[in-house]
């Protein structure tokens, strides 16, 4: 686990701030295992859900988290034909905006903003950067006003290949549900989608269109990206959703133990 940590977790940013926050988030995940672990049945749920976040590469978080109980993030994804869950790592208070550092038992690091990927880590093609235009609209913005559709623009770096600088023009427009989604948990308060279609260049570096659920996180609160389906290529495709795991009642309830 201290390895990973080391590896992935605590690697230096370029701000004195982010730096701050990411070794406070790491102690502070490292104190509470060591804590935690051993003591109480909270604990020991504690240090499994770490087994699968900084254990070892081949374990698979192939089940959803049952430690509700504990003050945990989670993302469930799908990546190709597997199911994966990441439990949030930190939020980096970025210039650009909070952005959200996620983690899975294999490897992968997603890095969210505003329910977009900005940066990705262990995946077969990453995007290591993402800068967008200053007029690129709020959710808010977009809720009060989904009969108009805006535009704005989106720059990437991708890897391997040392691709720099590929610019997607992206047009957002309000949607009907889907027909069809992986999105598996009911919302409280209702969801409105989005749709981000592209155009790119260079043209071979072209996505499919993403799409985003949208809700508000209370009365007056913030809409927030509950579930999404993003490409990363034209082939290496993700669905997030935030998932909020069954108190361990109801989870054994469930499996009949």
């Amino acid at each position: 686990m201290r390895r990973a940590l080391l590896r992935e977790g605590c690697r230096p940013p370029a701000s004195r701030i982010g730096l701050t926050v990411r070794t406070l988030g790491c102690c502070t995940l490292a104190a509470s295992l060591l804590v935690a672990g051993g003591c109480t049945s909270g604990g020991r749920a504690l240090l499994a859900t770490a087994s699968h976040m900084y254990g070892d590469a081949s374990v698979e978080a192939s089940s959803p988290p049952q430690n509700s109980q504990l003050n945990f993030n989670y993302l469930r994804a799908h990546l190709g034909k597997r199911e994966i869950y990441l439990a949030l790592g930190y939020v980096d208070p970025l210039p650009e905006g909070p952005t959200e550092v996620w983690y899975s038992g294999s490897g992968e690091v997603l890095r969210i903003r505003q329910g977009r990927i900005v940066g990705t880590t262990g995946l077969t093609t990453d995007w290591r950067a993402v800068r967008f235009s200053s007029t690129r609209p709020s959710w808010a913005a977009l809720a009060s006003r989904p009969d108009m559709p805006v535009r704005f623009t989106r720059e990437r770096d991708l890897m391997p290949g040392y691709r720099f600088g590929v610019r997607d023009e992206v047009r957002v427009t309000a949607i009907a549900p889907p027909a069809r989604s992986r999105m598996a948990q009911q919302h409280a308060a209702p969801v409105q989608w989005f749709e981000e279609g592209s155009t790119t260049v260079p043209a071979s570096d072209a996505l499919p269109p993403a799409r985003f659920a949208v809700t508000r996180v209370d009365d007056g609160g913030e809409p927030q990206v509950v579930y999404s389906e993003q490409c990363l290529t034209r082939d290496l495709c993700l669905s997030l959703e935030r998932w909020k795991p069954a108190p361990a009642g109801e989870a054994a309830a469930a499996t009949g133990s």
